[in-house]
């Protein structure tokens, strides 16, 4: 196993996504696991803590999503919580919302949980129901969002686009303000498990993101996001938006992995390449070593992505040209852009700070996943104040990477 010391603090994920269970009490055909019943290989809650050990190992400030399936449907769900914030994740959930009762939102609170996103397919219940397999659902899973706002956590909106929803976008913000979510996420989805069934159109998918990227950079009352789109930040560039540097729209097996109801260890949830099992092998060897991961972090892509001049901040979905490919490093199909050859991007390369920051240092923050920068910087900038350190520099950041990485 590699040491801590050889770690440094750009080259660890920062967000994984766990689906805890493949159990879900709904049906829905968008689903990327095709989650139903439990497999008989799924990890016990000893394996469980085992893997929240081994991500503590490779970085305890992470993001760590719980799914499923359903993953109030795992009878650990509080004590896997509890473990995990114990452990220095920031760690949030993805629920279809319907057993998310008060009292059980309150014991989560308790455990630790920072934040919840509750899936809606429409803002029609009817739609929802019917997508949903199930009447009722729309308004549980409403109700849950309230609940959670009320005692405490923060709340979501995780839509799945198709070509039966994407005109809603605006009602579904509207929504989002209403319940006081802190965020709407967009989510596009790759032919998967169920998903299979269920898709968007190139032409919707542009028209969606178009209006994606309008409500993100007009809206001061939410957030809003695209998910599993890195297109978007080639509208939001041609928008006049300021993109960061460092920037990258697939963030798979650069920043993110996915671990799934049995261990299996795959660069993202939508692609079942699974590069080793945690069972077998520790989490820190499949991140350094897996060659799968190796070859997305050089991005050396294909067709169109291959020459693309957004390549840098987008690099097309990785699991949609695995899919429909065959290979991860081909084009993004549901992209319709035709690039103009490998122009120069200017990107912002500067970044919100209260302390100066050296050259070298900038560089490595611009690795940071966006979503996670300003807390990084926060944090990096906490610890130099504490010791009356002015600038910040590489070896500044080295010396308190165990912030970071146990």
């Amino acid at each position: 196993m590699i040491s801590r010391k050889d770690h440094n603090i750009d080259e660890v994920p920062y967000i994984v996504s766990w689906n805890l269970t493949s159990k879900c009490n709904l049906s829905c055909p968008h689903c990327y696991i095709d989650a139903d019943q439990e497999s008989p290989y799924e990890l016990t809650p000893r394996e469980a803590r085992f893997v929240i050990d081994e991500l503590s190992y490779l970085n305890n400030r992470m993001m760590l999503v719980l799914s499923g399936g359903e993953p109030m449907l795992r009878e650990d769900i509080f004590e896997i919580v509890e473990y995990a914030s114990e452990s220095g994740f920031i760690t949030v959930m993805g629920s279809n919302g319907t057993l998310l009762t008060e009292e059980r939102l309150m014991a989560l609170k308790k455990a630790g949980l920072k934040g919840i996103g509750i899936s809606i397919d429409s803002t029609l219940p009817e739609y929802h129901d019917s997508f949903r397999g199930m009447k009722g659902t729309w308004e549980m899973s409403i109700n849950a969002l309230r609940s959670a706002k009320r005692v405490g956590i923060e709340t979501q909106i995780d839509v799945t686009l198709t070509d039966s929803n994407w005109e809603e976008i605006d009602k579904f913000v509207l929504t989002g303000i209403e319940l006081g979510a802190k965020a709407v996420n967009f989510f596009f989805l790759v032919c998967t498990g169920r998903a299979m069934r269920t898709e968007i159109s190139t032409r919707n998918y542009a028209r969606a993101l178009e209006r994606i990227a309008e409500l993100a950079m007009k809206e001061k009352k939410i957030m809003v996001r695209a998910r599993c789109a890195p297109h978007v930040y080639r509208t939001l560039y041609e928008k006049g938006f300021p993109i960061s540097a460092g920037t990258r729209g697939c963030m798979a097996g650069r920043s993110y992995i996915r671990i799934d109801p049995e261990g299996n260890v795959t660069p993202c949830p939508y692609m079942s390449l699974n590069i080793g099992n945690i069972k077998e092998q520790s989490l820190t060897t499949i991140w350094e070593h897996a060659k799968e991961l190796k070859i997305l972090r050089e991005g050396r892509y294909r067709g169109r992505c291959g020459i693309c001049e957004y390549s840098e901040i987008c690099g097309g979905c990785r699991a949609r040209a695995l899919v429909e490919k065959g290979d991860i490093l081909e084009e993004d199909s549901l992209c319709d852009y035709e690039p103009k050859g490998r122009a120069e991007l200017f990107l912002n390369k500067e970044f919100e700070s209260e302390l100066l920051w050296d050259d070298e240092a900038k560089e490595r923050i611009t690795k940071v996943p966006l979503f996670m920068k300003r807390m990084v910087i926060r944090i990096i900038e906490e610890r130099a104040k504490q010791n009356n350190i002015r600038v910040i520099t590489s070896e500044f950041i080295d010396s308190i990477k165990k912030l970071f990485v146990k």
